[in-house]
């Protein structure tokens, strides 16, 4: 991006350079032509083109490391619907991040809460936690965290899946797919399923 940005302040003024010369008219017009495709891929990239930031594989493959670390990063919100949850690692970070004052909601699918579960910890510090009331299983492992970044995929915040499974998690850079998966968290979290 600043790169970009460098090209086009470079590209500005090889414009005023060269505007006095007529014979060097036709350079003239190709830095604009330049300045124009660089603005026009500049305006592309600002409008909300999704961007893969990170994808780990688990077992050891630095799932749990990527979760705390866009959790830590978190300036505002971070909403998470979460079939199971029991990593303390990762539940230290959440709760580090609630006490920074950034709005942290987590949905907990009912049949995986036990005496490991994090939503006893979480829920005694204040934070705001629910469970699925689904009769079924609400079988999500997502995070939205500040409206525009994504954890998503089939990792569990667990000891198991971090160690023992073959997991997946994606880090996606997106407002469209964090206002599409916010709304969900907003029905499951308002209507409890």
């Amino acid at each position: 991006m600043i790169a970009v940005v460098v090209l086009l302040v470079v590209a500005a003024l090889g414009l005023g350079y060269y505007a006095g010369t007529v014979s060097q008219a036709s350079q003239v017009c190709e830095l604009r032509t330049q300045v124009t495709n660089l603005t026009n891929r500049l305006a592309g990239l600002s409008h909300g083109e999704p961007s893969i930031l990170a994808v780990r594989f688990s077992p050891r493959g630095g799932c749990a490391d990527q979760v705390e670390y866009w959790i830590g990063r978190a300036n505002h919100t971070v909403h998470v619907l979460m079939y199971s949850f029991t990593l303390d690692s990762v539940g230290d970070v959440v709760l580090a991040t609630y006490h920074r004052g950034v709005d942290v909601k987590v949905v907990f699918e009912k049949s995986q809460v036990n005496q490991y579960s994090e939503i006893f910890r979480l829920a005694a510090a204040g934070i705001p936690v629910r469970n699925d009331t689904n009769p079924d299983l609400m079988h999500q492992k997502v995070a939205i965290i500040d409206g525009g970044i994504v954890l998503v995929g089939s990792f569990n915040w667990t000891s198991a899946a971090e160690n023992d499974n073959n997991e997946v998690l994606l880090v996606i850079k997106s407002a469209d797919l964090a206002t599409t998966l916010e709304r969900e968290f907003q029905r499951i979290w308002t209507t409890g399923h």
